[in-house]
């Protein structure tokens, strides 16, 4: 993938809208492309998160075991994203995520985005308003 389609994937996702083009631009210097087939585990519940997942084609299952049992939580699609708490905290995933069909992906790694975010706060700034949008969102839906 070219950085400029880079570019035009992150400024389609809501996680990025309070940012200005030139911190979508140095995010997009620290987004790497992934693909994998239909299947893979993009990573288990339970497993310690470091990467934000950045779904440019395909489908990815979000299914969480409980009680021996395992649910199926919701289908996360192209322009949306998975794993956004794990570029601040090194929390345990509370889900497993499967590739449902084949699957690109930008991934941005923890590491990566706290240097980029040392180097440029505005970034971080801007990321943080949105992820708290995002959970006051999540709340009202919960509150119906």
């Amino acid at each position: 993938m070219i950085p400029l389609e880079k570019i035009i994937v992150l400024n389609r996702l809501p996680l990025f809208s309070a940012l200005k083009t030139e911190d979508i631009y140095m995010i997009s210097t620290i987004a790497s492309e992934e693909v994998y087939e239909d299947q893979h585990i993009l990573f288990y519940q339970g497993d310690v998160g470091d990467k934000l997942f950045i779904v440019v084609s395909g489908k990815v299952q979000i299914l969480q075991e409980r009680d021996g049992k395992q649910f199926h939580l919701v289908t996360v699609r192209e322009n949306d994203f998975l794993g956004e708490l794990a570029l601040f905290d090194a929390e345990t995933r509370t889900a497993t995520a499967r590739c449902e069909g084949h699957c690109t992906f930008l991934v941005i790694e923890r590491n990566d985005m706290e240097q980029l975010a040392h180097e440029y706060p505005a970034i971080a700034f801007g990321f943080i308003k949105v992820l708290i949008r995002r959970m006051r969102e999540m709340m009202k839906t919960r509150e119906l």
